[in-house]
């Protein structure tokens, strides 16, 4: 469905690294206002929060954990209401280490490992079925 709709000029299984902003970059581009977040997402789902979630995720995924785009949990916000400066604090944060997580390693494991809210729980949000989920 997606490829139907993007239709895509590469090969969707090795995407050139130029053709894909990984969620840690457009956060900070957005942030520093050097990009829209509203063109950051897919189809009808775009903004902070599409973005936000995207970094937790990959968070998750620099942890051996790897969710569905649309497993929410902890941080992960649902909308584009305005994030509290604790919030945008800790996705900056974020961002900064699983962009390089070569040379943020040890901080991404520990900052996973020592905050409850960003490790993926027994149970999940499960945002297109609108219902829990066990992981």
């Amino acid at each position: 469905m997606q490829r139907a709709a993007l239709k895509p000029d590469f090969d969707v299984l090795d995407v050139p690294r130029h053709r894909f902003v990984v969620a840690g970059d457009a956060w900070a581009q957005c942030r520093a206002g050097e990009a829209d977040p509203s063109k950051f997402g897919i189809f009808d789902m775009r903004g902070f929060w599409f973005i936000n979630g995207n970094v937790v995720r990959d968070l998750a995924a620099l942890n051996n954990m790897e969710m569905l785009p649309w497993d929410d949990w902890g941080p992960i916000s649902g909308s584009d209401e305005p994030l509290q400066d604790e919030q945008l604090t800790l996705f900056d944060r974020l961002a900064t280490i699983t962009r390089s997580p070569d040379a943020s390693f040890a901080e991404l494991r520990a900052l996973y490992e020592e905050d409850p809210s960003l490790r993926v729980p027994a149970t999940v949000f499960n945002a297109v079925l609108n219902r829990p989920d066990t992981v």
